[in-house]
């Protein structure tokens, strides 16, 4: 009986812990946009040779962007050596021209400033990546959401609370942070 009650009062208490936590770790603020002419002249740059990149259909135009950087981008939590083959060698056609063509299509999306209140903020494509409830997505950012997923992978998304679909990382200093699937 004691034990009984003991557990009851933990989990009455959880939510409480939860949301203390929750209130200690606010979620970072961040901006919608479509709107490329305010992207700073950096991210806009660096935005602009990946797509050239991806249009050229060669992933290895992906590595003088990398050479060119302090540190490479993330391309996968478990930090490969090397990026460009990483994309090629983990791209369903084998050549990377699928992972090409995914991060064309994220960076003609709407993006987002992420963490607006630092002074380090990441400007994220699609937007879609930073939104926190992807259950209540409106009409219009479904429409966003389907640009790039089909309606099972945005189910499965909503599912688990999370974007963990691909993204692209820029910083405000044009350093490509990342471009990454999962979590």
């Amino acid at each position: 009986m004691r034990l009984a009650a003991l557990c009851l009062a933990v989990l009455a208490a959880a939510p409480a812990v939860a949301q203390d936590n929750a209130e200690s770790y606010p979620y970072p603020k961040y901006e919608i946009s479509a709107d490329l002419s305010t992207l700073p002249a950096p991210v806009a740059e660096t935005r602009q040779r990946l797509i050239a990149a991806a249009q050229s259909g060669d992933i290895e135009a992906l590595r003088p962007i990398i050479e060119a950087q302090t540190h490479p981008p993330t391309v996968s939590y478990g930090g490969p050596d090397d990026a460009v083959d990483y994309l090629k060698t983990y791209s369903a056609d084998g050549e990377g021209l699928e992972n090409l063509a995914i991060l064309l299509e994220l960076l003609e999306a709407p993006y987002a400033v992420f963490d607006t209140e630092s002074d380090d903020p990441s400007y994220v494509w699609p937007y879609l990546a930073v939104v926190e409830d992807l259950s209540a997505l409106t009409p219009a950012q479904k429409v966003d959401a389907y640009r790039i997923l089909t309606h099972e992978q945005l189910a499965e998304l909503v599912e688990l609370e999370a974007w963990y679909h691909w993204r692209v990382y820029i910083g405000k200093d044009g350093e490509w942070q990342a471009f990454v699937a999962g979590d």
